[in-house]
């Protein structure tokens, strides 16, 4: 299978001597003040006959760019934040034409409407969102949409690998604005099998508006994979491969004609990630031994084909439309090895190894086509979407313990098998009305459906070495949840201030089939989700703002679903039927500043969450036998608990000290109250806490680009545990090859072992110290190869996209 990823490049490299341009341009643009180099500027040439696209690129560190085109006679436009865009003809252009220096003039106002962007090339902030250009960070070459997002401001991940943001894991992940098969049954696992050098940016949305779905109470992760629109045939190819036998590889390709504009984002990933888990028990209460320790070891292999092919038909400047299909097809391999000790005063008394080994089969499915048409160049447009999805999931799992001490022999074999089918349907109409060019209107209406058939098989072996089914564990569940949405926002601009204001409508229709008892739950339930989002212009370089959002959390089918996770025999993991939807309530206060090189922006945030989810741990006051010896065991899932109210400060900044040395700074500092008891057990807690991110970008001599990236979190502690502060350091370098239409970048994560969960939980008879590890160090090397391509790919695209979600711009 490593050969395919070989010979699916080897097939794709030849194409590109199909795409080069017949006229090439030079220059640079600098500061017309003061002759400051403008690295990234954005340079467009059309058709001035025809208007169309005919080229583009961005300048480099210094200024200076290089541009193919097309056509001899083109308008150009060139555009840098903060500054005037200026647009000049040139005509019978030779081969090689040199436009000299190109002066740019300061903007009068560089504060328009709600709409404020940065002025660096990796992160831009705005006043509603924040956009990682994931094409400059050069961490993310050679590595997948889940490492790339770990390492994001602002997000992490938390012990068991789900996203938080801001601290909080009930985060909403879209791709281009909806939800997609992209990201299937496990959420962020399956973006693994996703290459970062197939997304454009990433947007981290703190404050939605109304237009978005009120689904997620922190926030909404939205990312955008990359398309290109130069005529004809254009693309980048990628080639990687690292430690512990993985190897990728992908083309984003884009083929551009008159009105038809064919696109592929494709790639192949044979990747192994190993990690490790350590968990040890002291019982304060007298059986026969005073700990427990177990000690994991675990490797996760995935095969993969992505492939996202799609057509957009423009039969008028005015309108669009885009048919595409996702096929994700992924098999694992997984492979646990969970060491146990039982010790009596430091004296070893049993020792086992219990063995799962776990085949994965996923397959996602999504058909979606979608309607853009604008009436107007002044924002007046109509979007229609509809998407189709089918995900399925199978694993196979077998698991047998083996004891070792005093004696040797194996236990009984036991079989999990899973099979899940989840189909979702989505509906959506976005309609835009400028009433005048400081006052918009807005409506739309969604409808989505999901059903899921879960089914969980236990089989264990009898006496006799049969194959028997227990109907304990064995668990068949059945999940539909079907949301009907209207929206409606109004936007208005006064002078220096800006509003937009709106209401969100949602009605639940939720049915819980529970198969193994014949229980059915039904429950149908409908709010309102008012949000309000203000802007105010201190100066040309400073804006605050405030925003306000009402949200929801839904329990999903595996917090609902009771059956129990079976990797330990000790503690598990089970879901709870009983659960119920939690709201928020948010407020945000943020603050942003333009310096000539400094750019920070800064937030006061506040969330209140009624009858939040909270997963807890405690004995279940059964006792299995291990090595003949009976032992408590844990259980652990989740709940409604009371209130829990966050207090929060959040800055991010950017600091360009030279063209060729940029740092990027973000930190996080907030406070989490929980109020609440269960089961008479008071589990409220205060605790405060801290994260942030340091990524520092330099050009090394020979014009090797170096980035560091440093992700930190500080210690936490709840009413049944705590957790330490934990670091890690990630390096990476490039070098443009091949005259700048190639990149050869090597990359080094997490490079002094430390990105480790370390932990301490309690509960009455237990004290349980442990240490969790996803990933172990790893390393990569990456090779990326474009035609008719620029180098800085985001400072072309425009971020007012056809995507749900767009900006609001009055």
């Amino acid at each position: 299978m490593k050969k395919v990823a070989l010979n699916f490049t080897v097939f794709l490299l030849p194409i590109f001597v199909l795409a080069q341009g017949q006229f090439l341009l030079t220059g640079e643009v600098v500061d017309g003040n003061n002759e400051d180099k403008l690295p990234f500027a954005t340079i467009t040439l059309r058709d001035i006959n025809s208007k169309k696209l005919v080229g583009g690129a961005v300048t480099d560190e210094n200024g200076y760019f290089k541009v193919e085109s097309t056509s001899n006679n083109v308008a150009i436009s060139v555009d840098y934040i903060g500054f005037e865009t200026l647009v000049f003809d040139r005509t019978g252009l030779s081969k090689k034409t040199s436009l000299g220096q190109i002066r740019l003039t300061g903007s009068v106002s560089q504060l328009e409407g709600i709409d404020l962007v940065g002025r660096r090339s990796d992160v831009e902030i705005r006043l509603d969102k924040r956009v990682y250009n994931i094409g400059e960070n050069l961490n993310a070459r050679g590595q997948n949409v889940s490492d790339v997002l770990e390492n994001i401001p602002s997000l992490s991940l938390d012990i068991e690998g789900n996203l938080e943001l801001r601290g909080n894991t009930n985060v909403r992940i879209l791709i281009d604005g909806k939800p997609s098969g992209l990201v299937g049954l496990n959420g962020i696992d399956a973006l693994a099998d996703l290459p970062a050098e197939s997304i454009e940016r990433v947007e981290v949305i703190t404050a939605p508006s109304a237009r978005y779905q009120a689904e997620g109470t922190s926030g909404i992760v939205n990312i955008i994979l990359a398309k290109n629109f130069l005529e004809g045939l254009n693309g980048v190819l990628n080639t990687s491969a690292g430690r512990f036998d993985s190897y990728g590889a992908n083309a984003s390709i884009n083929f551009k004609t008159n009105k038809l504009n064919f696109f592929t984002n494709s790639g192949y990933r044979d990747n192994t990630g190993k990690g490790g888990a350590l968990q040890d028990n002291a019982y304060t209460a007298a059986q026969g031994y005073d700990r427990f320790l177990e000690e994991r070891a675990f490797d996760r292999e995935r095969i993969g084909t992505n492939v996202n092919v799609g057509v957009d038909f423009t039969p008028s400047d005015k309108t669009k439309l885009t048919l595409s299909y996702v096929h994700n097809q992924r098999d694992g391999a997984n492979r646990t090895a969970n060491r146990q000790r039982q010790y009596d005063k430091e004296s070893i008394i049993n020792e086992s190894l219990r063995s799962e080994n776990e085949a994965s089969e996923d397959l996602n499915k999504q058909i979606s086509l979608s309607l853009t048409q604008k009436f107007n160049d002044k924002g007046h447009r109509l979007d229609i979407t509809i998407q189709r999805e089918r995900n399925s999931e199978e694993e196979y799992a077998n698991l047998q313990t083996e004891q070792l001490v005093p004696v040797n022999n194996f236990g009984p074999l036991e079989k999990n098998n899973t099979e899940e089918l989840q189909k979702q349907f989505l509906a959506q109409v976005d309609y835009v009305l400028p009433i005048d060019k400081n006052t918009q209107f807005e409506a739309g209406y969604r409808i989505t459906n999901e059903n899921k058939d879960v089914n969980f098989t236990v089989l264990i072996e009898d006496n006799n070495g049969n194959l028997v089914i227990d109907e304990n564990l064995t668990n068949f569940l059945d999940f539909n949840q079907e949301i009907h949405a209207l929206y409606t926002q109004f936007g208005k601009k006064w002078g220096s201030f800006s509003m937009l204001a709106g209401l969100r409508y949602e009605h639940t229709a939720l049915d819980i089939l529970q198969r193994t008892t014949n229980e059915d739950g039904k429950s149908n339930y409908g709010d309102y989700f008012p949000t309000l989002n203000l802007g105010f212009e201190l100066s040309e370089t400073a804006n605050i703002t405030f925003g306000y959002n009402r949200r929801i959390s839904r329990p999903g089918s595996w917090s609902l679903n009771p059956f129990r996770s079976r990797s330990s025999e000790t503690s598990f993991y089970q879901g709870n039927p009983y659960l119920k939807p939690s709201y928020s309530d948010g407020f945000d206060f943020g603050y942003l500043k333009q310096f000539k090189r400094f750019t920070i922006n800064a937030s006061i945030y506040f969330r209140r969450t009624l009858q939040p989810e909270n997963r807890i741990s405690v004995e279940t006051g059964e006792f299995v036998a291990v090595n003949g010896l009976d032992t408590p065991v844990i259980r652990r899932y989740p709940i409604n608990l009371g209130r829990r109210d966050q207090l929060g400060i959040e800055a991010n900044s950017s600091l360009r000290w030279s063209p060729k040395w940029q740092t990027y700074v973000s930190f996080n500092l907030f406070s989490r109250t929980e109020i609440g008891s269960y089961e008479g057990i008071d589990f409220g807690n205060k605790n405060e806490t801290w994260s942030g991110n340091f990524r520092n970008s330099l050009v090394l001599p020979w014009k090797i680009n170096s980035q560091t990236n440093i992700r930190f979190s500080g210690p936490s502690r709840s009413a049944f545990g705590e957790r330490n502060a934990n670091a890690s350091v990630n390096l990476a370098f490039s070098k443009d090859i091949f005259k700048e239409n190639a990149t050869i970048s090597l990359n080094f994560s997490d490079i002094f072992n430390s990105s480790k969960f370390i932990y301490k939980t309690y509960t009455p008879n237990v004290i349980t110290e442990g240490e969790y590890q996803r990933r172990r160090p790893n390393y990569s090397i990456n090779f990326t190869y474009r035609f008719r391509q620029e180098k800085e790919r985001s400072r072309s695209r425009n971020y007012n996209s056809d995507y749900g979600g767009g900006d609001y711009d009055i």
